[in-house]
C-alpha cells in the first residue's frame, strides 16, 4: 500500500461512505456530541444517540455531487494537517497530496499518541500499514473488558467460523495453528474465547488474515456493544466516544472552557478531529469498490 492506493481508493469510494466520512470529520464537534454522548451513557441498551447525530449530519450531503464530496474530503484532511490546498493538474498532484496527508498523520500520531508510539516501537516504518494495524488493535482492545452474554458468544463464534471458512485453505490452517486447535468451528472458537479471552483470539486471526478481517471485526463488535446495524462505522463510534470521554470529562472540560473560552474549544475540536482522521483514512483505504476504476480526468477537471 502507498499514497497511490489512497488516491485511487478515494476516487472509487461509494457515495454513502463519502457522505459519512466527510460528515464525521467536518461536522462533528465537541458541543454537538456532548448531549448525545451523555444520553448514550445513560441508555446503553437503546442504540446510539451519537451515531444518530452523525447520521443526521450525513444526510446534509445527500444531494452533494460525488466528485465534489471526494474533493471536500481530501481538502478536509489537508486542512486538518495544515497542508496547503493547491489545485491539482495531474494524477501525480493528487498522489502527492495523499502522501503528505499520510506522512503528517503518522508523525502526528507518533508525537501525540503514546499508545501508538509504543505500538510502532521497533517495527519497520510502513506508515500506512502501521496506522491501519493500530486501528484494528484499538478495536480489539475495546472489547477486552466487555462482558459477553451466551447469545453474543454464539454470534461471535458463528461470525468468525463463517469468516475463516471464506479464506483460502492455507490461511484457515494457519489460523487453526495460531489458535492451537485442529479445526475452526463456532464451538472451538467459543471455548477459546472463554479460556483465553477475545483479545487473544481476534489478534491471532488478524495476524493471519490482515485487513480482510476488518469488516467482520467491526460487525462482531457492533453486535456485542448492542449497536445492531452499525458495521464499518463502529470504528468511528468507538474512537469518537473514547475520545469524547477523555476530552469532555465535565470535571476537566467545563472549568477549562470557562478559563480558556473559544480558543480552548477550537483546540479540543481539532484534537477530536485528529483522533478521527485515522479512522476516516482506514475507511478510505478499505471502503473502495474494487469493481470501479478511478476517473482521474473527472476528478482533476472538477
Amino acid at each position: 500500500m502507498n499514497s497511490v492506493t489512497m488516491a485511487e481508493s478515494l476516487l472509487v469510494m461509494d457515495h454513502d461512505s463519502l457522505k459519512f466520512n466527510y460528515a464525521l470529520i467536518h461536522n462533528t464537534s465537541i458541543m454537538k456530541i456532548l448531549i448525545p454522548f451523555a444520553k448514550d451513557q445513560w441508555n446503553r441498551n437503546t442504540g446510539s444517540e451519537v451515531m444518530d447525530m452523525i447520521g443526521r449530519e450525513t444526510r446534509r450531503y445527500r444531494y452533494t455531487p460525488h466528485i465534489l464530496l471526494q474533493k471536500m474530503l481530501l481538502d478536509e484532511l489537508l486542512g486538518l494537517y495544515k497542508i496547503p490546498i493547491n489545485k491539482t493538474y495531474t494524477k501525480q498532484d493528487v498522489v502527492d497530496q495523499c502522501d503528505r496527508i499520510i506522512r503528517a498523520m503518522y508523525e502526528e500520531m507518533k508525537r501525540n499518541n503514546k499508545k501508538f508510539a509504543h505500538f510502532i516501537n521497533g517495527k519497520d516504518p510502513r506508515r500506512i500499514e502501521l496506522i491501519m494495524e493500530y486501528q484494528m488493535h484499538r478495536l480489539i482492545e475495546s472489547i477486552s473488558d466487555k462482558k459477553i452474554s451466551d447469545f453474543q458468544l454464539h454470534q461471535i463464534g458463528d461470525a468468525l467460523e463463517e469468516f475463516i471458512g471464506s479464506l483460502p485453505q492455507q490461511k484457515q490452517k494457519q489460523i487453526a495453528h495460531e489458535l492451537g486447535i485442529f479445526q475452526v468451528t463456532s464451538s472451538t472458537i467459543r471455548q477459546l474465547i472463554l479460556s483465553n479471552g477475545t483479545t487473544v483470539v481476534f489478534a491471532a486471526i488478524v495476524q493471519v488474515s490482515g485487513f480482510a478481517f476488518y469488516t467482520t471485526l467491526t460487525t462482531v463488535l457492533a453486535s456485542v456493544f448492542g449497536l445492531i446495524g452499525i458495521t464499518l462505522p463502529f470504528a468511528a463510534y468507538a474512537t469518537l466516544t473514547s475520545t469524547v470521554a477523555i476530552i469532555a470529562n465535565p470535571f476537566v472540560f467545563l472549568p477549562a472552557l470557562l478559563i480558556g473560552g473559544g480558543g480552548l474549544l477550537k483546540w479540543q475540536n481539532n484534537k477530536m478531529k485528529k483522533a478521527m482522521a485515522p479512522v476516516v483514512f482506514m475507511h478510505i483505504m478499505l471502503g473502495a469498490n474494487p469493481l470501479l476504476e478511478p476517473d482521474w480526468e473527472a476528478f482533476i477537471n472538477a
